[in-house]
């Protein structure tokens, strides 16, 4: 029995993944925005005064960590990967939730690992006190991050799982 706040259906778990939507959004956006104008700051000073950025290679890397890593949630939320459809129109449509579910499951466990490892490898370069070459930015936070962000992913594709399932239950109580 499962309570009626996470019900795929309720009103309050819609509320509550729109909103981590939202707010993961704006942390992507402002990101992206930042890597543009760092990118735009580096060419011009490259190119028009010979003096490019100094750790701006090191300032887009970690940027970009944290870009994908914020994304990941939101494209997992919309369903967006990319997919390869090529035994779909063999598939019933009666199996195909199921197919869907089970491919979740999957895709969780191997995020979830992937979380873990990040969350192992931040906690070792904490411990070792490792920064970035040129500005020797800590890097140990920013793993930190995608690895909780890796973990929300986890538990977004968990989510997604269980209205896959509970969408087949209803389907096959409603044909019955």
């Amino acid at each position: 029995m499962s309570s009626p706040l996470l019900h795929p259906g309720s009103p309050f778990l819609a509320v509550l993944l729109r909103r981590v939507e939202g707010l993961l959004g704006v942390i992507a956006a402002l990101t992206l925005f930042g890597l543009m104008m760092l990118t735009c700051v580096d060419v011009v000073g490259r190119y028009f005064f010979s003096r490019p950025l100094p750790g701006g290679f090191e300032l887009t890397e970690l940027a970009m960590g944290a870009l994908i890593f914020t994304s990941l949630p939101l494209v997992t939320m919309r369903r967006q990967h990319v997919r390869v459809d090529l035994i779909d129109h063999i598939v019933p449509a009666s199996i195909r939730v199921v197919q869907q579910t089970l491919l979740d499951v999957v895709a969780a466990v191997c995020m979830g690992a992937i979380a873990w490892r990040l969350w192992v490898r931040a906690a070792d370069m904490a411990l070792a006190g490792e920064t970035t070459a040129t500005l020797q930015i800590i890097v140990s936070p920013l793993v930190y991050y995608m690895a909780a962000m890796a973990f929300v992913t986890t538990a977004l594709i968990l989510v997604l799982a269980w209205a896959d399932a509970f969408a087949a239950r209803t389907s096959r109580a409603t044909h019955s």
